[in-house]
């Protein structure tokens, strides 16, 4: 499955109008207690859409879960210096009590850019499960990141 989300970001980055690549702070409630995480993400611009891969890494006492992720978006509104992005797609849980498994995302992102490269981000997504075995991470999740553009 790594391999696979590793080869669709290897095949947008070959094929680039404008890479993106990005590092976040996440905070999952979908848990009780919420959990704090970290990721990476490379993504590709083509005019107002965009496809994003990702990487998330959350720690909670012992269950340590992997995030892995593709996410397609669509930038709707701008506003100044902030563009508005609806985005839906898929990822895959790996955690380290539970059984692994695939959930559907949804949500919205805004980003303000504060150099033509460099930009500030902040999204929201609910994400939902597609195989039952990860239903118990279903919920809203926040995340705050700094992006840059080649």
């Amino acid at each position: 499955m790594k391999i696979k989300l590793a080869l669709v970001a290897l095949m947008l980055a070959s094929s680039a109008q404008a890479i993106e690549v990005g590092v976040t702070t996440n905070r999952d409630y979908s848990q009780n207690p919420d959990r704090t995480g970290f990721g990476i993400t490379l993504g590709e611009k083509f005019g107002k859409t965009s496809v994003t891969g990702g990487f998330e890494r959350y720690t909670q006492n012992s269950n340590d879960t992997n995030r892995y992720s593709v996410v397609a978006g669509y930038d709707v509104a701008q506003f100044g210096a902030v563009t508005i992005t609806p985005k839906v797609g898929v990822a895959y849980l790996n955690p380290t009590t539970t059984e692994n498994g695939w959930q559907g995302t949804v949500g919205v992102g805004a980003s303000y850019a504060l150099t033509k490269n460099v930009a500030l981000t902040a999204d929201y997504r609910y994400q939902g499960a597609i195989q039952s075995r990860v239903n118990n991470f279903d919920g809203n999740v926040v995340s705050a990141g700094l992006k840059y553009s080649f």
